[in-house]
């Protein structure tokens, strides 16, 4: 029939989905196998494995000279990587990164240097500015330079992030044709006129560098400033320049004249600091002495591949060692032109000492990298111990050691990692501290985690300290060099390092998480992997490329073995040879004689037939038959290596012994047994000294102490904080953010928050309601407040009532106090809590009284109650009498009594007998209508720096206790603080800031240092 195919059966109809997912898992595991994961094996991907045996092909060993990197990737994509150029080049590159291979497996040639202070750029605004101007400006702002493009054209760049890049550097001094004499690092490049770069040391006279018609550029570029960023009004109708970086200045290189010629290039002996730029994208910049330079390479992607160049690195001979012994298959490339190995002889442990990082369909493997020694000693212990653990190995085996070091915290992750294969890493910068001159601390970062970008991480700290989410920085610059990392975070006065070291750490890329997942290809299949099982795998590897080593070594040496037989035949027969080659008419005739005289081979007539004259010397002679003894000696260790798989074994820890001797280093990366966790409140928040005060309705705040600056005493004082009507503040205290504050109500209950949980607001604001914070009811209050400091210890809480009675109870029960509240002390109808205080067993204490009596005695006349107890008397009191305050008698202490109406005075404590409790006590001030009742006391010591008074309409005074008169128990005291008619002081405190010694020498001498007095 017309028109009727007849090749339809042949069709078949199959679904699209069906096809759809055949061909996705095609291109799923061509994706898997031929380019994202590594093998086990020699712990490479294709890629890299094309690229090191190209570099082998090319002859490019550790010990040859360099060749251009565009060479090296055009070999690999002419006969063995069908992808792009970037994939190859972006390969090659990173095994030549020291900060992302532990060994890099390729040398790299093109870092790159830099210029002293006083080199002048020239900027797109017609100004030249120096290196050390340019450092000036913030790290993140923009200025704009004259930059060369990869088509040769002159064009706008885009600078930023002059800096420091390395401290007393080597110098040499360029000096051009147009008298220009330039100071650099030897390893600067210039840009030559052909746009290719060369290195300032390997300069010679007369080269020709990249020229600039600078009048031209700058009558076609309008004036800008150099630190605009809006390019908005950057084009002229009809010109060439655009609005945008990247823009067109001039038209072409054909344009230029007069390029600039090397005179000379000489070491300086002199040594300075050094400066370079970031330019992106072009990484080239204009010298205002007329030439382009290339930039530096920090935060920039490698050089193009015509500039940089490469060869093998040592280590990476190991890798392809034996490859020419038959020790690994080979296959077809793409075309089928030429064979490429399936994987490399590995004699080094290449997938855990360099890890693995790629990106498959499904899955990804991120393998961290290891100290050889340790895989060396790990993988000879389980050669002979085959059935240890991998904790066993772990005695080995610490954990990954990232080129870049850092600090792992805890081994949790790394146990997991090595027994699943899975495990999440936690690592921290390292960094100390330093203190400048003018006594102001700085944070020096030395090392980073793992592929934490540097230039990055400092404009994230920078940013943060702008944007206040890191408060106490007041500069990061990076000061790194060939040396090493060094950022430098200087810190504001007052600072608390750690703090701010918590906030990087959790803020920023200086603690950053490492998640280990250890998959590769085994037997063609991707596989997660323990560390046993990668080890075993390589064992096992090793001892198929000794077997086919040696196996080809043994077929070598039997061919030998047999060419030297037949000389040696040849030798013992000499005469007759010689005449059987004389009577044949041919060569050919002669090998066939030999065969059929002498029994001999094709290949030994051969070698016969062949043999040089000169060997027929007895010296000759006797070489050849020494050489046959060697050989049969070698063709018996081989065999005996292939009869016996324990030989094969000692082969390999051989080649570990001489790889870890050869190639091995101390461990980079330091372990910690701590786990890193999460970050608390409390990390986060410096601990500084802080006045916390209350109320009499109840508002809370804190503020630090140095709001309150040391006035004279008998000063006005400054507004403490603004109370509600009728409200009067009744609590002060001088504590730290970390410390845990122990709230104790009148009706004997206690409560527990921890001081940096308090609201901080400012010194006027009225604070926050202390019931948001804790559980009291509405008709209890707060009538003592004790902080207990971090990390100290102490035995005792004491209580004491406003009736006279006290308590102690050890402070253990205190450990954990509920939001609700915890029952401290069981009162008496009608009493009520006035005060507690922390002390040590032999501690003695006061109790002191509205009416101005006190007593003093010990610790130890208490016996230790339980919470829930009461207490027993402490002082006898007379009609209409109460305790005031409670306090700790230490020695060589002065009792600090302050009244209701600002009088006060300091009494040794030595003045105070010690009595036993339940006594009336002693006098401790006289007082009159005009000092009014005792407010407060407090016991002072050598530490205590200020007295801070706060009375009930919120004035606020401080002031030094040196300045405040020490007179005897029996006197009314001096004035310490000027007070309205309808005011008086409700509660005091002491500071034990050091930092405010200067102020207060000059206040206790008379002067008044900025404006300290009050108003």
């Amino acid at each position: 029939m017309d028109g009727v195919n007849n090749n339809a059966g042949n069709v078949k109809p199959i679904g699209i989905i069906d096809q759809m997912q055949t061909a996705y898992l095609d291109y799923s595991m061509s994706v898997i196998v031929s380019r994202a994961l590594p093998d086990v094996r020699d712990g490479l991907k294709p890629v890299h494995r094309r690229v090191l045996y190209a570099m082998e092909r090319m002859g490019l060993q550790s010990n040859r000279s360099f060749r251009k990197c565009a060479g090296i990737v055009g070999e690999v994509l002419k006969d063995f990587h069908p992808h792009g150029d970037a994939s190859v080049y972006d390969a090659l590159v990173r095994m030549a990164q020291p900060w992302n291979m532990r060994y890099p497996l390729v040398s790299g040639q093109g870092n790159f240097g830099c210029f002293t202070g006083d080199t002048r750029i020239k900027l797109l605004d017609g100004t030249e500015r120096t290196f050390k101007e340019l450092a000036q400006l913030p790290s993140d702002e923009i200025f704009y330079v004259y930059s060369v493009d990869r088509s040769g054209r002159i064009v706008v760049g885009k600078g930023r992030h002059a800096r420091v890049t390395r401290s007393a550097a080597e110098l040499v001094e360029v000096t051009l044709d147009n008298g220009a004499k330039l100071r650099c690092t030897p390893n600067h490049p210039f840009m030559l006129r052909d746009g290719t770069y060369k290195d300032a040391e390997f300069l010679t006279a007369d080269d020709a560098l990249m020229p600039f018609n600078a009048e031209r550029a700058v009558e076609t570029a309008p004036e800008r400033s150099a630190t605009k960023s809006a390019y908005a009004d950057f084009h002229q109708p009809g010109g060439v320049c655009k609005s945008e970086p990247g823009s067109l200045i001039l038209g072409g290189l054909a344009v230029l004249t007069a390029a600039p010629r090397v005179i000379s290039v000489h070491p300086l002996t002199e040594r300075e600091d050094v400066y370079d730029i970031t330019v992106d994208e072009h990484h080239n910049f204009l010298l205002a002495d007329g030439v382009f330079v290339h930039n530096s390479p920090d935060d920039d992607p490698a050089a193009a591949m015509r500039y940089t160049e490469a060869r093998m690195a040592a280590i990476s001979s190991e890798l392809l060692a034996d490859i020419e012994k038959d020790t690994v298959d080979f296959k077809p490339n793409y075309d089928g032109h030429e064979q490429e190995p399936t994987v490399l002889p590995a004699r080094l442990p290449n997938l855990l000492l360099n890890g693995a990082a790629g990106i498959a369909v499904g899955m990804a493997t991120n393998i961290p990298p290891h100290n050889l020694r340790e895989l060396c000693d790990g993988i000879t212990y389980l050669i002979d111990h085959p059935d240890a653990t991998v904790e066993d190995l772990m005695r080995f085996v610490k954990g990954p050691d990232f080129p870049t070091g850092g600090i792992i915290h805890g081994r949790e992750g790394i146990r997991s990692a090595y027994m699943t294969g899975r495990g999440r890493i936690v690592v921290r910068a390292r960094a100390n501290t330093e203190e400048t001159e003018r006594g102001k601390v700085s944070i020096v970062v030395t090392e980073l985690p793992y592929q934490v970008n540097k230039a990055e991480l400092v404009k994230k700290i920078a940013e943060l300290a702008r944007d206040k989410k890191i408060e106490g920085i007041s500069d990061v610059r990076d000061e790194s060099d060939r040396q090493g990392t060094r950022v430098v975070i200087d810190l504001k006065k007052d600072t608390r390092h750690l703090t701010v070291l918590n906030q990087l750490f959790k803020y920023t890329a200086m603690q950053s998480a490492f998640n280990a997942n250890m998959l590769a290809l085994v037997d063609g299949q991707p596989r997660v992997l323990n560390l046993k099982a990668i080890l075993h795998h390589y064992i096992a590897y090793r001892e198929i490329v000794i077997g086919r080593r040696t196996k080809f070594e043994l077929r070598k040496a039997l061919e030998r073995a047999h060419i030297l037989e037949g000389l040696q035949i040849a030798l013992d027969h000499l005469d007759e040879v010689i005449e059987t080659i004389r009577r044949s008419q041919s060569t050919e005739t002669a090998q066939r004689n030999l065969r059929d005289r002498f029994k001999l081979s094709e290949e030994q007539a051969k070698a016969i037939l062949d043999m040089r004259l000169g060997r027929l010397a007895a010296l000759e002679r006797k070489k050849i038959t020494e050489e046959l003894v060697e050989v049969r000696a070698t063709i018996k260790r081989l065999e005996g290596i292939l009869a016996d798989v324990e030989e094969v074994r000692k082969l390999i820890k051989a080649d570990l012994a001489e790889l870890r001797e050869k190639y091995g280093d101390p461990r980079r990366t330091e372990i910690q047994e701590d786990e890193a966790g999460e970050f608390t409140e409390e990390d986060l928040i410096p601990n500084d000294e802080m006045v916390v005060s209350l109320t009499e309705q109840n508002y809370i705040k804190r503020l630090p102490s140095k709001t309150y600056r040391a006035q004279r005493r008998g000063g006005k004082g400054v507004t403490g904080m603004t109370t509600r009507e009728d409200d009067t503040v009744l609590h002060l205290l001088i504590t730290h953010a970390h410390d845990s504050l122990l709230f104790f109500t009148n009706r004997g209950r206690v409560f527990q928050l921890a001081t940096y949980e308090l609201p901080e607001v400012g010194r006027q604001a009225k604070g926050e309601h202390i019931r948001n914070l804790i559980g009291i009811d509405t008709s209890e209050r707060v009538t003592a407040i004790v902080s207990v400091p971090k990390f100290q210890s102490l035995d005792f809480l004491v209580m004491a009532t406003r009736l006279g009675e006290v308590k102690k109870t050890a402070l253990d029960e205190f450990a954990v106090v509920r939001r609700m509240g915890l029952n401290a002390m069981d009162l008496e109808e009608g009493d009520e809590l006035i005060g507690a205080r922390l002390v040590h067993a032999n501690d003695t204490v006061f109790l002191v009284t509205t009416h101005g009596q006190s007593i003093r005695f010990s610790v130890g006349d208490l016996r230790s109650a339980s919470r829930a107890s009461g207490g027993v008397r402490g002082i006898r009191l007379e009609d209409g009498d109460s305790v005031v305050a409670l306090d700790v008698a230490h020695k060589g202490g002065e009792l600090l009594v302050v009244t209701a109406r600002g009088y006060g005075k300091r009494t040794p404590v030595e003045e105070y007998t010690t009595q036993g409790r339940g006594g009336s006590g002693i006098l401790t001030a006289r007082l009159t209508d005009k000092t009014g009742l005792i407010a407060g006391a407090r016991v002072l010591t050598e530490a205590d720096r200020d007295l801070v008074l706060i009375s009930a309409n919120g004035v606020v005074i401080r002031s030094p206790i040196r300045t405040i008169a020490q007179l005897s128990r029996a006197t009314q005291g001096v004035r310490l603080m000027n007070l309205a008619d309808n005011d008086q002081v409700s509660a005091l405190a002491t500071t034990i800031d050091d930092e405010d010694d200067e102020l207060i020498e000059a206040v206790a001498s008379g002067e008044s240092p900025n404006g300290a007095t009050g108003k």
